[in-house]
């Protein structure tokens, strides 16, 4: 059922028969918002414009402020009315809400030509039709639930007041008391009858006439397998057939152990060709130096040679024949071994004298001679 809400009215400048925009509270009224419609409620509303009006319900949607249209009742054969855009919508109640109580918009109790109907449970505090319902409600409460009646006089009463029958059959069910479990049971007329004592056999009747010969039976299932023969003769050998071809070679062997050594010598192989000369080695480290020789004779004094004076001056000496010269040196200077047509300079020690020179004794081979310079 459509909510109401008091004093709610509005006017809108919609035109056409849609959905309404509500604008502002009329005149001494307030709005849909104000008088406490909710989004999405469902109200009773009337729109009026001019002579024409329009009764019926629709949905509010706060956001935009809107109103659908289901009408009920109109001007427009009861259809929605085509508006001009100076109607004015209000929440109202109608006939109809008379014959209804409800609570935030759902019926409780509504009334028809045949009474009321109540959705909900029901509190009273007085007697209803002079019944105080609180106290025979105990006593009802009082009695179990499938409770049994147990009071003779009036299931007798009951039983003898039903109405007589001549229809029934064997199957119809019927109370029996059972003695033996002293119980009540209930079964069929049938079972519950009275079987009496069975009757003498009586005379054998005459042997009817021979039937009509019976379908034939189904195919009976195959017997067992009999037992195997004896076995035949071999037969001649066939001939040798063609040769297979060869399987793939297998995989190498393990290795076997080692066999013991042999304690006798086996003969010494070829000799193998020379292999290619090795590289040069190092040189060697140089010998030790021999034992000096025995001192040779003294071979005849020669002239004596001009004494070197000062440096850059140079004395020579030369010899026809192998001999040795004994000559002096100034302190610092060296010795040239001289040659006729060639000359080797080869420097030369020597011991310093009284003088302060050089002692120089050297055996020349034949042809040479000395020479003697200033030091450089």
């Amino acid at each position: 059922m459509a909510k109401l809400f008091n004093r709610a009215k509005m006017t809108t400048s919609t035109t056409g028969t849609g959905t309404i925009t509500l604008g502002s509270a009329a005149n001494g009224f307030q709005s849909f918002a104000d008088a406490g419609v909710s989004n999405g409620d469902v109200v009773q509303y009337v729109i009026e414009e001019g002579s024409n009006f329009e009764i019926g319900t629709g949905t509010y949607t706060a956001s935009g402020t809107t109103l659908s249209r289901t009408p009920t009742e109109s001007t427009n054969s009861d259809n929605a009315i085509s508006l001009a855009g100076n109607a004015t919508v209000s929440i109202t109640a109608v006939a109809d809400d008379m014959n209804r109580l409800q609570h935030n918009g759902s019926d409780k109790v509504t009334v028809s030509s045949t009474g009321i109907s109540v959705t909900g449970n029901i509190t009273v505090s007085g007697n209803v039709d002079g019944r105080d319902l609180s106290t025979d409600g105990s006593k009802l409460d009082g009695i179990e639930s499938s409770a049994d009646v147990t009071d003779s006089t009036n299931v007798a009463s009951s039983l003898t007041g039903f109405t007589t029958a001549t229809s029934f059959v064997g199957s119809d069910i019927i109370p029996v008391y059972d003695a033996s479990a002293s119980a009540w049971r209930k079964g069929t007329i049938t079972n519950a009858a009275l079987a009496g004592p069975t009757g003498p056999t009586g005379p054998t009747g005459p042997t009817g006439p021979q039937g009509i010969a019976g379908p034939t039976g189904p195919t009976g299932p195959t017997g067992a397998a009999g037992d195997d023969g004896a076995t035949g003769p071999t037969g001649p050998t066939g001939p040798t057939g063609p040769q297979g071809v060869a399987g793939p070679t297998g995989p190498t062997g393990p290795t076997g152990p080692t066999g013991a050594a042999s304690t006798v010598a086996g003969p010494t192989g070829p000799t193998g060709p020379t292999g290619p000369q090795g590289n040069a080695g190092p040189t060697g480290p140089t010998g030790p130096t021999g034992p000096t020789g025995p001192t040779g004779p003294t071979g005849p004094a020669g002239a004596a040679g001009a004494a070197v004076t000062a440096a850059g001056n140079f004395a020579t000496n030369q010899h026809s024949t192998n001999h040795s010269i004994s000559t002096g040196c100034a302190n610092g200077h060296y010795v040239a071994i001289h040659h006729t047509t060639n000359s080797v300079t080869q420097p030369q020690t020597g011991s310093t004298n009284s003088q302060g020179r050089f002692n120089f004794y050297q055996q020349f081979a034949k042809g040479y001679g000395i020479k003697w310079f200033a030091a450089t």
